[in-house]
């Protein structure tokens, strides 16, 4: 079972990208979640991954990533 959110946040500008559209994704596949985030301009994302001992602790890591970023301005686009 796969599950995956999409965060979408416009750039404050302290990093010299006023007005740039960032995105943070974050999947959970079986066991192991993976995030994704950069510019939506941008192709190439910077990526991480965690392997968790069951599915369920993936998905409860997964949440509270989301809320996190939820916490930092991201608006979630869309979940599947």
């Amino acid at each position: 079972m796969e599950k995956k959110w999409c965060l979408l946040k416009i750039s404050d500008g302290q990093r010299g990208a006023a007005g740039k559209q960032k995105v943070y994704e974050v999947t959970v596949s079986d066991n192991v979640l993976r995030c994704a985030w950069g510019m939506a301009e941008k192709a190439k994302r910077q990526t991480s991954a965690q392997v968790f001992a069951d599915n369920q602790s993936a998905l409860w890591a997964a949440r509270q990533k989301v809320c996190s970023k939820v916490d930092w301005g991201y608006r979630i686009a869309y979940e599947v």
